[in-house]
């Protein structure tokens, strides 16, 4: 008999009875939790069916949240090189302005200031040319840490801008086509030439060849767009052009600015400044061109943005489902837990009070 009432005390239902307490307890804890948070669970373990949902969904939300940054670091850049191009393109048209003078008859004085424009330009220019954002040079495409000028505020006194010079100073006796052919072929900075590029290692090729330097940003699945403009890119080089708007720019202002002591009512004057005119005519064109493209890129970078704050949106919603916890159900269940509680302390204090006499 002692024994039979050992199973039913302390050693025996009372255990159980405690141990059933114990985990609804844990159930109470854990239903509490989820009407706090509103989530069934912190880990993908306790969510039950709804894990595999959660499994797929996190990943996609990564990516998206990706490509978000990546649309945000490209928007930088773009805008970044989209104002320093601005300023290139007023330099140009005041390039523009100056030859047009340079065609009428102009005393030494005009000339003088002429001169001094085209030699502060070029410093200016290889200024904006270095232009930075939060990621990098942007005009040096995949180069973007090295800064496109070698020496910026030395344009006009660099190599390239000497031996412009000394070309220049030969108009005298040779003609205005010469001059120009001359200055286009050391302004190409490559091959025999590359001695007089202005420009960093990686940027001192070809316009086709720096063309595909450009950077890119991943802005989807398998989407990617090309990100900015590099300060040397264009088309192969021919007797007049180097190829490169830029670089042509480089050159014209380098010309203009040795102009100091030409003769302003020769013919070789006047044709080469022709020859420059519609030289600069063509680079406006082209980076009035460019400002185009960087504006669609801009466009078709907020367009993406927008579809893809839709789908962050969407795909967070779903994870919200997927964890979110059904409170009515949470308040039903910790109800009923509540009442399992009080009926087994209940029963805990009768078991304890229990005597032997109980059990006679």
């Amino acid at each position: 008999m002692s024994t039979s009432i050992g199973q039913y005390g302390a050693s025996g239902t009372l255990y159980v009875l405690e141990q059933a307490i114990s985990n609804l307890n844990t159930q109470e804890t854990n239903l509490s939790g989820e009407a706090s948070t509103g989530v069934t669970s912190t880990s993908y373990a306790g969510l039950g069916d709804n894990r595999s949902a959660a499994l797929s969904l996190e990943p996609q939300i990564t990516a998206v949240s990706a490509w978000q940054g990546s649309i945000t670091t490209a928007q930088g850049t773009l805008s970044t090189t989209q104002t320093a191009l601005t300023q290139i393109s007023s330099m140009v048209t005041t390039l523009q302005t100056n030859l047009l003078s340079l065609s009428g008859s102009l005393g030494q004085s005009e000339l003088k200031s002429i001169v001094s424009t085209a030699t502060s330009d070029l410093a200016t220019l290889g200024t904006l040319l270095n232009t930075s954002s939060g990621s990098g040079y942007v005009f040096a495409g995949t180069d973007a840490n090295d800064p496109p000028v070698t020496d910026p505020s030395g344009l006009s006194t660099s190599s390239l801008a000497q031996a412009t010079s000394s070309v220049v100073s030969s108009l005298s006796s040779s003609s205005a086509a010469s001059v120009l052919e001359q200055a286009t072929a050391l302004a190409t900075g490559t091959g025999s030439n590359a001695s007089y590029s202005v420009f960093s290692s990686a940027l001192s090729v070809d316009g086709t060849s720096a063309s595909s330097l450009q950077s890119s940003a991943v802005i989807g699945l398998n989407d990617t767009v090309s990100v900015g403009m590099i300060a040397t890119q264009g088309s192969d080089a021919t007797a007049t052009s180097t190829g490169s708007p830029i670089r042509d720019l480089i050159r014209n202002l380098m010309v203009v600015a040795s102009l100091g002591s030409a003769d302003t009512s020769s013919t070789q004057f006047s044709d080469l400044i022709s020859s420059l005119q519609a030289s600069t005519s063509s680079i406006s064109t082209s980076l009035t061109n460019e400002e185009g493209l960087l504006g669609i890129s801009q466009d078709s970078l907020s367009s993406q943005s927008t579809m893809l704050s839709t789908m962050s949106t969407m795909l967070n919603t779903q994870l919200d489902n997927a964890k979110s916890a059904d409170l009515a159900s949470v308040s039903v269940q910790t109800t009923a837990i509540q009442n399992q509680l009080e009926a087994s302390y209940s029963l805990v204090a009768s078991l304890k009070s229990m005597t032997l006499a109980s059990y006679i």
